[in-house]
């Protein structure tokens, strides 16, 4: 007994436990009972408690009919429950249980004369007709028909520290099994099992002490279960008891046996089947691979034999058996033991294709992580051995490639692999000649060597073997080779010590890093292949074809040179063409939309100019300025040719009289007031804010540019910024520029 005390406690310890999370993490929602203004907190859908206030009453009513039962067990400090049930109030501090004599309505309230969370446990109806005598194996008795777990990821939950099936609502609903004890009397329940079932069972409420006991009956015998369950202390409020599964192998019924020393015994029984999942269905996926399932559970899962597994149990401690695939024939494995302190570790047998698990206990829950395990992530694992002729498949051998940065390759112990030959690939004509080297690093490699072997690719003999140790902190080879396919190899030195265990234990792997670099030294004779008539006749005529395309860009590029160029001159003999626009346009010969499209061109062919010339052609200027290193002119433009409504378009233009500019870039300060955005340029240059980039400049550019203002300031400041030969430079015009009607001078 007092083992049984010890068991019960650490049972009433975690329930509490699973209890506090709840209250933290759990949201708390309004109950649904009338006149109640306190919050209460739900657990798997079940009302379990709620934050006491000393001036609240947590209220709940619900039906009863004459002869039912209801049950309550209550868990708090200073609270106090009253029952109004038949006319009558019952007052209770820990726990009440009472029959309805007639129809009507039952009412609970529970207050606290002080702040503190009050837990509860309530069974609203206890409507039993439960057979008190064993009923033999042909007697024909009414079955307790249960429906089956839908999706078991959906009934466990193992963040909840147990893999116990999860049960939703209230304790009046199908999942839970009620009862009531009067006078001691044992309650008989059968349950339709069919074979492979497992059963799970869980006291939920219990008034006093309670057991369960478990007959299995087919159609001529009985079978009384050894496995029981013993509940020598009433339960907490929502602290349940242990929960226990039984696996049935023959379709049949089993009687519950409840029984109680106590009188009037409320409990409440969880009661879940599970079905048995041995699945066929082949598991691709290695991504959140997990086997869950009860008493037996199988599953095929792909794998190759570079893939090795760690399985890890929770909770639960079951035998795994895993067979595998290799070719047409499955392999049976040998049954072992999984502990929850370490993860169990699988390697797979050469050539295997898919392997099929098998996890038993009565309930389970395994992740398993697949790993990879192959040479340089090629899902090769490189064999120990050259192939014996030229004439052999090369693919089993990974593919070192001639020039690479770190690749990772193991020498995994486990699988008693103690070297690994690696292939490179050359290309190159005939006679050729070329330099490979290979360097070997890591942690441990001084048990390590490296074998390099240049192959005759005809007789597939060793031309030439270097072999190297570690030195300098890396072991390294370089040879010469011809084209085609040569190998090397690392091994250990002394393979033996490295083996003394068995074949897939676990045991920690070797693991290094390959870099390779290549030199070609030799040409050698390119291979000639006289062409072909029809192939010389023909590209004689596309080379002439793409050579007249090629021409295409340079005489467009020279049109549009030499047009721009007679636009210049145009310009040239023409004077004042700033007035020129406003006098078309105040005409109406010309649009403004016309207008700004002619500036745009003359802004480009003006720069062929001179900077005299240029200035002479746009007329008078309103500001200009000039220091040993750039010139610069600014003119306030018509605002009919901007091309956004509301902006101030001026012209600036730009002469580097000496020195390399970069990074150069225009900036329209805004002295006064709010400062300037510029919202368009022309011709397109890069702009942002009050700044418009001209990036590099050399000695003799010129460069003119339209840029429409944003802004109300009235007044703008203009210079130019960047870095001259490598310097910050930067020269600002010393007159501000006045943004209203352009005065006459």
């Amino acid at each position: 007994m007092d083992g049984d005390k010890s068991i019960n406690t650490v049972f009433v310890c975690f329930g509490l436990t699973i209890l506090f999370g709840v209250l933290l993490f759990s949201p708390l929602a309004l109950t649904s009972a009338e006149e109640s203004t306190s919050t209460s907190t739900l657990i798997d859908g079940r009302i379990a408690g709620f934050q006491a206030e000393p001036s609240e009453s947590h209220v709940r009513e619900w039906s009863m009919a004459e002869g039912e039962w209801f049950s309550l067990v209550l868990d708090c400090n200073q609270c106090e429950a009253q029952v109004t049930l038949d006319g009558t109030t019952s007052s209770t501090t820990s726990k009440l249980s009472l029959q309805a004599t007639s129809n009507g309505t039952a009412e609970l309230s529970i207050a606290s004369t002080i702040e503190e969370y009050v837990s509860y446990s309530l069974v609203e109806v206890i409507a039993e007709n439960f057979e008190h005598i064993r009923p033999s194996p042909s007697e024909n008795i009414t079955l307790d028909t249960l429906g089956y777990c839908d999706g078991v990821l959906s009934c466990i939950n193992p963040t909840r520290g147990n893999l116990n099936g999860i049960q939703r609502g209230e304790y009046n609903e199908s999942g839970y099994i009620r009862g009531i004890l009067e006078q001691s009397t044992p309650d008989y329940i059968p349950i339709e099992i069919a074979a492979g079932d497992s059963l799970e069972l869980q006291f939920m409420h219990a008034t006093n002490e309670i057991s369960l006991s478990i007959y299995f009956q087919d159609a001529n015998s009985e079978t009384h279960l050894n496995q029981t369950i013993d509940q020598p202390l009433p339960l907490i409020a929502n602290t349940p008891g242990e929960a226990m599964l039984w696996h049935f192998a023959d379709d049949g019924r089993v009687l519950l046996k409840v029984e109680s020393q106590g009188v009037d015994t409320a409990w409440v029984l969880k009661r879940m089947l599970h079905r048995q999942n041995d699945s066929n269905v082949m598991i691709l996926d290695h991504e959140d691979l997990k086997v869950v399932g009860h008493f037996s559970t199988s599953v095929t899962i792909e794998l190759n034999d570079t893939k090795k597994m760690s399985l890890q149990p929770i909770h639960s401690s079951p035998t795994v058996r895993i067979d595998q695939l290799v070719g047409i024939e499955w392999i049976e494995g040998m049954t072992a033991n999984t502990s929850v302190e370490s993860p169990t570790v699988f390697y797979p047998y050469p050539n295997v294709s898919a392997v099929r698990v098998h996890v038993e206990s009565p309930v389970h829950w395994m992740n398993i992580d697949v790993s990879d395990f192959s040479d340089l992530q090629s899902d090769e694992e490189a064999p120990s051995y050259r192939p014996s002729s030229a004439t052999s498949k090369n693919s089993s051998w990974p593919h070192m490639p001639k020039q690479s940065s770190q690749l990772e390759g193991e020498l995994t112990l486990s699988i008693h692999d103690t070297a690994d030959v690696y292939r490179i690939e050359i290309e190159g004509w005939e006679e050729s000649e070329h330099m490979i080297q290979i360097i070997v690093e890591g942690n441990s490699i001084e048990v390590l060597k490296l074998e390099l072997w240049s192959m005759d690719q005809e007789t597939w003999s060793v031309i030439e073997s270097r072999t190297a140790t570690l030195a300098n902190g890396k072991i390294q080879l370089a040879i010469e080779v011809s084209e085609g396919t040569h190998f090397f190899r690392v091994s250990l030195f002394d393979d033996t010590n490295y083996t003394q265990h068995d074949w897939g234990q676990d045991v920690p792997s070797l693991t290094y890093s390959l870099s390779s670099s290549y030199t070609l030294i030799d040409e050698g004779d390119e291979p000639y292949f006289p062409p072909d008539e029809n192939a010389e006749k023909w590209g004689v005529r596309a080379r002439f074809f793409l050579g007249a395309l090629f021409l295409v860009p340079v005489a467009y590029l020279g049109i549009l040179q030499y047009r721009i160029k007679k636009t210049a001159l145009d310009l040239f003999v023409k004077s004042e063409q700033l007035a020129w626009f406003k006098q078309q346009m105040d005409s109406g010969e010309k649009t403004p939309q016309q207008s700004r499209k002619s500036l745009t061109k003359a802004l480009q062919a003006i720069s062929l100019l001179n900077w005299e010339e240029a200035n002479t052609v746009w007329g008078m200027n309103d500001l200009e300025y000039r220091t040993e290193s750039v010139a610069l002119a600014v003119w306030k433009l018509d605002p009919r040719m901007v091309k956004n409504e509301g902006c101030i378009p001026v012209m600036v233009g730009v002469h580097i009289l000496e020195g390399h500019w970069d990074l150069a870039a225009l900036r329209f300060d805004a002295p006064v007031g709010q400062g300037w955005e510029v919202k368009h340029v022309e011709p397109r240059f890069l702009h942002r804010g009050e700044e418009v980039f001209l990036d590099t400049m050399a000695v003799g550019n010129r460069t003119f540019i339209m840029a429409e203002l944003m802004g109300d300031a009235g007044v703008v400041d203009i210079e130019l910024n960047g870095r001259m030969d490598g310097e910050a430079s930067a020269a600002r015009i010393p007159s501000t520029l006045v943004l209203g009607q352009r005065e006459e001078k």
